[in-house]
């Protein structure tokens, strides 16, 4: 585990808050200089703990309006690298979770309708190696993309 110190800890919520936030806006608000909290930033980065940077779009507004949850058994006896491969070719796949515990693999999807989700079903039931799927879809999303709660 990397340790952070306050200041870079500091810059790491306010980049998780806004990332278009310019470095001297960052730095008013931890008291560094522009200069400063961009040097942070680069070893942030070449460090491995800021990973990218991105925009957070609203999936209902563009037409993808049906979340759900799809938890995949794989056969006995297959590693799931050659599923895990499959998987992250299929496009609707947001996210992909190597578990422990009854399933293998929890996918969170994106579809446009019921159809499009019963297709994608299908389409994952049909990747060689997997045994089994088990669906949940998502009525209402409470929470999501929250920030990380950065350890002290």
């Amino acid at each position: 585990m990397v340790q952070l110190d306050p200041t870079d800890r500091s810059i790491v919520e306010q980049l998780q808050r806004d990332s278009r936030a310019t470095y001297a806006e960052i730095g008013s608000r931890v008291g560094l200089s522009a200069a400063a909290v961009h040097s942070r930033v680069k070893n942030l980065e070449k460090r491995g703990i800021i990973t990218g940077y991105g925009a957070r779009v609203d999936a209902a507004a563009v037409g993808l309006p049906v979340t759900a949850f799809l938890a995949v058994r794989v056969m006995n006896g297959s590693t799931g690298d050659g599923v895990k491969q499959q998987l992250h070719r299929i496009a609707e796949i947001e996210e992909c979770h190597s578990t422990a515990g009854s399933v293998d693999v929890l996918l969170k999807v994106r579809c446009a309708s019921p159809t499009h989700l019963e297709d994608l079903i299908r389409q994952v039931r049909t990747v060689p190696g997997v045994d089994r799927t088990d669906t949940t879809v998502v009525l209402t999303t409470i929470f999501e993309s929250r920030p990380l709660a950065l350890p002290s």
